[in-house]
């Protein structure tokens, strides 16, 4: 995968309109699927579009599209290009698990220095993390479907009036274990360690397997309700190769299932698993290339 430089903003002309009414400013399709979107400004979309980039660490460009503009090829262009022109995002190319070619989005570490101001903005928590990834084309479909899996669970919260703090990936959840198990290992043994793992996990929120593993999410949402109540979503993509017992173990402990493909999903439905969070999280390389990345 590579970066790439901006590209010229493909905006073809509307054609005549037989309407006496002069249209608002603006392309016809963006005016119309402006109504279609709501009154959010064009700013806070796009301050929204790179908050979700740094935090993900990696975004389909088409995903970003759908969540933050619309899905509104055009509008989409415009922002990547001013977000590439200023040093703040990278685009780079990735393929599919059937040899489909999609986008990927990241930020540069200037991007990182404007999200983390963005997301402050916002409300996130001061403690978010908004990071550069490391790319790894083996695993762009998975990292990417993480992103349309939390859309899912964000909405879903969004409707029973809740509000989204911050976001974990994995690795940051491992990490802040294995640093607080390692800590205490060098001072006072491994004993006292597995103590302490048992602790930070129980308030990250993680849970345990029968055997004392630690069951980890692909992420995890961290929310506050409509009371100012807080919870945590533990998130996990599963692939058609999941093995069925770790597939049982976070159903079991309340992890939202979802499916990155039909076989994941085909999984799920036959382990009982395949309700409403294990449906298809339908990615970018399974839809028509022409309709959204220019």
């Amino acid at each position: 995968m590579f970066g790439r430089t901006a590209e010229p903003d493909p905006h073809p002309a509307a054609p005549p309109s037989r309407n006496s009414q002069r249209l608002r400013d603006g392309h016809r399709r963006e005016y119309a699927a402006r109504r279609a979107r709501g009154s959010i400004s064009h700013q806070d979309r796009c301050a929204g579009a790179l908050t979700d980039i740094g935090v993900f660490g990696a975004v389909s460009y088409r995903d970003l599209a759908e969540e933050r503009f619309g899905g509104h090829p055009h509008t989409t262009r415009r922002a990547v290009n001013t977000w590439i022109r200023k040093g703040w995002v990278q685009e780079h190319r990735a393929t599919g698990p059937k040899g489909n070619p999609f986008k990927i989005l990241s930020l540069t570490q200037r991007g990182v220095i404007k999200a983390r101001k963005i997301a402050a903005r916002r409300g996130m928590d001061p403690a978010q993390r908004i990071r550069t990834p490391r790319m790894r084309p083996a695993e762009a479909g998975h990292d990417t479907a993480i992103y349309r899996a939390c859309r899912k669970e964000r909405q879903r919260l969004a409707d029973q009036g809740a509000t989204v703090r911050r976001v974990r990936l994995d690795a940051e959840l491992k990490s802040a274990v294995a640093r607080a198990s390692e800590a205490v290992r060098l001072k006072h043994g491994r004993r006292a360690a597995d103590a302490e793992r048992r602790r930070i996990v129980g308030e990250l929120g993680l849970p345990l397997d029968d055997t004392g593993k630690v069951l980890y999410p692909d992420a995890q949402i961290e929310y506050e309700d409509a009371e100012g109540r807080t919870g945590r979503v533990n998130v996990e993509v599963s692939s058609g190769n999941y093995r069925e017992p770790a597939l049982r173990a976070k159903a079991a402990a309340g992890f939202a299932l979802h499916a990155n493909g039909p076989a994941a999903a085909g999984l799920l439905r036959r382990l009982g698993l395949g309700s409403d969070n294990g449906s298809w999280l339908k990615g970018p390389a399974d839809r028509d290339p022409a309709s959204v990345e220019l």
